[in-house]
């Protein structure tokens, strides 16, 4: 009696998280029409890219060596990085900084442009401190890490909301 009502409380928890819509963090139910993409991009030693390819091929999508006749093309850009000063403190320093990363994406058929171009962006500010800089720069690293990451699943959150 025990067990059969562990197996009906495990089936009545795993509806109700697929009734609400509970998917694990990075995973995206993508087309399948996209199950096969030609990844190309302007730098293929750019962390975004290794970031997406990863990805993307966690999703079960196919990455194709060479573009073939059938295949969609998911073009991505150089990324941009921009840091701009936000507010100085009362030593006239920056105290706050904006960091910007953007890159533009594309998605093509053989004969059509289904998305793009168009510029993906995430915005974050971080504290400036500079009694220790170097912890700062450190932090910077991460926060343009964690962007990529963020950047990676816009697109292809894009990519999910594709309607053929």
């Amino acid at each position: 009696m025990h067990q059969y009502l562990k197996q009906i409380f495990i089936i009545l928890i795993s509806v109700a998280l697929s009734g609400c819509g509970f998917t694990l963090r990075g995973s995206f139910d993508l087309s399948s029409t996209l199950q096969n993409i030609y990844l190309e991009s302007t730098d293929d030693d750019s962390d975004l890219y290794r970031e997406l390819r990863r990805a993307l091929i966690a999703n079960d999508i196919t990455l194709l060596d060479d573009p073939a006749i059938d295949a969609y093309r998911l073009g991505i850009g150089s990324e941009n990085s921009e840091e701009r000063v936000l507010s100085v403190n009362s030593n006239a320093r920056a105290g706050e900084y904006e960091l910007i990363l953007s890159v533009p994406v594309q998605l093509r058929s053989r004969s059509d442009v289904v998305f793009g171009p168009e510029t993906l962006a995430i915005e974050k500010v971080y504290l400036a401190d500079p009694n220790s800089a170097v912890a700062k720069a450190e932090e910077r690293d991460l926060m343009e890490d964690e962007m990529r990451r963020e950047l990676v699943n816009q697109i292809l959150r894009r990519l999910q909301n594709l309607t053929f």
